[in-house]
């Protein structure tokens, strides 16, 4: 029997709240909220350990403005295959997939490539960033590098579609479908669940539902991607959950902004929101493109504590039909 077959019938016996036989829990497997992963993403995993160290590198005194852009452009925790892969190779129109992952943000932009520049531009203190304070500067990598690993999500996500649904599918535990479903929760939940999405949707207002529906969608999609076939229902609901799961974070850095008492507050909460809106464009741009305007003259310069409200409110709405 296939170890895939194998493992699909101890995860349809987990789910039935039965036990699967304890030889199937390998101590490479990654669990959390009733999920266990079928495939080895260990490396995948420590990626989110890079931006941890970006955001350390960037709390010395002075912030260590280079040894944070080396390890956005180049990486230190996930090697892969032939080389370290690294959140500014994501950003940067990985694979040339974003036209299809990300088309809505992508056609918004008008690059495929729309979520690098930016946080090189911060790193460096060059256009945009030109002589803006380090604390906003900060905020916005903080929010634009979680930003970059919702949208790998994504990726993945479209990947395990493509992989399931091709001519000759491929549901290989090593490089197949499944893989990538594996993926999906290795970048979403972070090395022990810290310095990636999960341990920041947990803070925020709905998050820790937002989790905890996500992994569940996942475990049960699995079950079906063991069985080798592809998880229509599961996929869509993970969808609509990495896209709640950014408007969230979005949401709570708008909220933030638009409570500053004086515009040292507002600024960094604002900026935050600004590397944030990297992944909840694709949302609202779907969903409410109309609205887009609106925040994004709400995020613009130092930004419009008139508007903040509203586009505070017009997310909020989105997220409502997302839930509903």
């Amino acid at each position: 029997m296939r170890r895939s077959t194998l493992l699909a019938a101890a995860f349809g016996l987990s789910l039935m709240g039965l036990s699967a036989p304890a030889e199937t829990h390998e101590d490479w497997q990654l669990s959390h909220g009733g999920f266990v992963t079928a495939a080895d993403v260990r490396p995948h995993n420590a990626l989110p350990q890079d931006r941890a160290d970006m955001l350390s590198a960037l709390t010395q005194t002075p912030p260590d403005w280079a040894g944070a852009l080396t390890l956005y452009l180049w990486g230190r925790n996930f090697p892969w295959r032939d080389r370290t892969h690294a959140l500014g190779r994501f950003a940067d129109n990985y694979n040339g997939a974003m036209p299809a992952v990300l088309p809505a943000s992508v056609a918004h932009w008008g690059d495929p490539s729309f979520a690098v520049g930016p946080v090189v531009s911060a790193l460096a203190e060059t256009g945009a960033f030109y002589q803006v304070a380090p604390e906003a500067r900060i905020a916005f990598v903080e929010g634009a590098t979680l930003a970059t690993i919702v949208n790998w999500t994504r990726f993945e996500l479209a990947m395990a579609r493509r992989k399931a649904l091709a001519a000759q599918p491929n549901w290989a535990l090593t490089n197949g479908s499944p893989k990538n479903w594996n993926e999906i929760f290795a970048f979403h939940w972070g090395p022990e669940g810290q310095h990636s999405v999960h341990a920041a949707l947990e803070t925020v207002p709905g998050g820790a539902t937002v989790n905890q529906a996500l992994y569940a969608a996942l475990a049960e999609g699995q079950v079906h991607l063991l069985a080798e076939r592809w998880a229509e229902a599961e996929a869509a609901v993970v969808e609509r959950l990495l896209h709640e799961g950014a408007l969230r974070l979005f949401h709570a850095a708008l909220t933030e902004a638009g409570a500053a008492q004086d515009e040292a507050a507002r600024i960094p909460a604002l900026l935050r929101a600004r590397g944030l809106w990297l992944a909840a464009a694709e949302a609202v741009l779907t969903l409410a493109p109309d609205d887009a305007v609106q925040i994004e003259a709400a995020l613009a310069g130092t930004g419009d504590a008139a508007l903040l409200p509203f586009a505070a409110d017009a997310v909020a709405a989105v997220i409502g039909r997302l839930a509903g």
